[in-house]
């Protein structure tokens, strides 16, 4: 099988100039390495030197171009980002300033300044306050790595902005950071930092979430379709967190029926209160609200990751429909992998239709999480988001459209050494980097990773446009690179199946790699050459070096499914040809 990298994808076919005339002089053909350096000159000029940077990387492995005009269109494209960093500061856009430094510090033309960075996120965050946004505010302070360095009156802002917000977390760290004679001459902020909200009190600022979806028909008969969850308010603007799934038919562009959203507030859950969907991830099932409502009770998320099992939990929701409903419980486990993106807690807090998307809080009243499922058939199995993961995209659920989540487009497997690298998307970020299906990465951003919820947080601590180091291993031999990451899709397996070979999706869905070994076009056989353990093939026994047809391959919109329907020779089973048919949700844990 013949490999095309990357960059002769990205650098296109040779290019014949001819004039028009066809007596007229013999076409010019331009050589690959001037369309290549064209290429990054375009990129530079366009603003977009990090991308010329990524490719350079990648371009000093191949060798197609002399190292000569690689270093200095590198040295071009390092100064424009430093010219860029610049214009950022000057012109007072300190989100760009952020990514812009972190560009130059991971490619060593910066030395990385702890002040330096949290500067920028102060200045972020003084605009948002300007704006009447204090909990994007308070977010995007704490992103900051070096809060001591910042200006005492500034960090006397932010306190008393978390107090304001009941968010006792963040004040109890910037009660600790101003110092013993600042706690002396403000104790009810030190109070209030220590102190702790009661479950009823907190109850005042958990709503029914309520979505009309009209009439379906069953049976002939039209029966209302209603959709009843519960949400929370996390702004005295009327700014209510709930979940995504529950207010889908809002913003899902497949939806085309009916749909109202309302709220019901706890003091009078007979009214409803017109509602709008503000911001929302589908990838972390998490959406923004906004009522016209002052809020009685305001949550704010917090950054704890010291939630262990068997850690007392209380939520607070609408089972049912049944207003302020407050259940309580443990953890029973941490890390489940059962979103898009991020870890999942499971609970034995008890979980029904309409709890979805309350509050989840420690006994101290701190808010841990955000509920979003139970499983039906098994008893005190349920599961929630924890905070520290919405913590990470806050500010940007205030931007009145869908989340834009990073990306460097590739879906993994643990192995022992790292994550394997199973499916590389063709428009990625990685494929421009050189990464290849079998390549195991070591490093990601220089932090080692070996399981995939941290390194999808590590991808979440930047934003697309960022540089980050990236470390990997192919044949015995460690490659370094960059890459540049890119917007991620809602939905990479959706995106995938509309632009690849279903062949090439396999590993994503099925947990097996399979090359052609012939057969008909439109029912192409296949030989099985991994098999990925616990993945839907190794638990169906599948086994490498079994043989088999593809029938049918199909994907259920409306069940977000992909069917392969197989006649298969197993050599466990002598060769004997059978049918066989997978499924696997469209919904996977495993890209990067």
């Amino acid at each position: 099988m013949v490999r095309v990298t990357a960059n002769i994808v990205a650098a296109g076919l040779l290019v014949l100039l001819v004039v028009s005339c066809a007596t007229g002089p013999v076409p010019v053909v331009t050589a690959r390495p001037e369309l290549i350096r064209q290429d990054l000159r375009g990129l530079i000029a366009d603003g977009r030197p990090e991308v010329a940077v990524q490719r350079i990387s990648a371009l000093r492995r191949d060798e197609v171009v002399e190292a000569e005009a690689l270093d200095l269109l590198y040295r071009d494209a390092i100064s424009t980002m430093r010219e860029m960093y610049e214009e950022a500061v000057e012109e007072g856009r300190p989100r760009d300033a952020v990514r812009l430094y972190r560009n130059l510090v991971a490619v060593g033309a910066a030395e990385e300044d702890p002040g330096r960075l949290s500067k920028h996120y102060l200045e972020r965050a003084q605009m948002l306050v300007e704006g009447g946004n204090e909990p994007a505010a308070l977010a995007e302070l704490m992103q900051a790595p070096e809060l001591s360095s910042l200006p005492p009156e500034a960090l006397d802002q932010a306190v008393r902005i978390a107090k304001r917000l009941n968010n006792r977390y963040v004040a109890s760290i910037l009660v600790e950071i101003l110092g013993p004679s600042w706690r002396d001459e403000n104790r009810d902020v030190v109070e209030f930092a220590e102190g702790a909200a009661g479950p009823i009190e907190m109850g005042a600022g958990v709503v029914t979430v309520w979505v009309n979806r009209g009439l379906r028909l069953e049976g002939g008969m039209g029966i209302p379709d209603r959709v009843i969850g519960s949400g929370f308010f996390i702004d005295p603007r009327g700014y209510i967190v709930t979940n995504y799934h529950v207010i889908a038919s809002q913003v899902d562009p497949r939806y085309e029926g009916y749909s109202r959203l309302y709220i019901r507030m706890p003091s009078d859950p007979a009214g409803r209160i017109p509602a709008r969907v503000v911001g929302y991830s589908q990838a972390f099932d998490i959406a923004l609200l906004k009522a016209e409502i002052d809020a009685p009770y305001v949550f704010s998320f917090t950054d704890i990751r010291s939630l262990e099992p068997g850690t007392s939990i209380i939520a607070i929701g609408s089972p049912g429909g049944l207003e302020t409903s407050i259940t309580s419980g443990i953890i029973s486990a941490v890390g489940r992998r059962f979103l898009q993106m991020g870890d999942a807690m499971q609970m034995d807090v008890p979980v029904n239709p309409g709890n979805s998307g309350g509050p989840l809080l420690d006994r101290q009243g701190r808010l841990v999480g955000v509920v979003f499922a139970g499983i039906e058939q098994f008893q005190g199995v349920n599961f929630a988001i924890p905070s520290y993961w919405i913590n990470t995209f806050l500010p940007d659920l205030f931007e009145e459209r869908s989340v834009v989540h990073p990306w460097i487009g590739v879906a993994v497997e643990p192995v022992s050494e790292g994550l394997e690298v199973s499916y590389v998307d063709r428009n990625s970020p990685a494929r421009e980097a050189g990464l290849q299906v079998g390549d195991v990465i070591t490093f990601l951003g220089q932090w080692p990773v070996t399981r995939v919820g941290p390194a999808q947080a590590t991808l979440l601590r930047n934003e697309t446009g960022s540089l980050l180091p990236i470390r990997w291993q192919r044949d015995g031999q460690e490659i370094d690179g960059l890459v540049s990451l890119a917007e991620r899709p809602e939905s990479p397996v959706e995106q995938a199946l509309e632009r690849d070979l279903h062949e090439r999706l396999y590993p994503v869905l099925f947990g097996m790699q399979v090359e052609r070994v012939g057969g008909m076009s439109f029912r192409p056989n296949y030989e099985v050459t991994r098999v990925y353990r616990g993945s839907m093939a190794d638990e169906s026994g599948i086994t490498v070096g079994d043989r088999f047809v593809e029938r049918d391959f199909s994907y259920d919109e409306r069940l977000r499914v992909v069917f392969l329907r197989m006649f298969i020779q197993k050599r466990t089973q002598g060769f004997l040809q059978t049918g066989m048919q997978l499924p696997a949700y469209v919904e996977r844990d495993n890209f990067l």
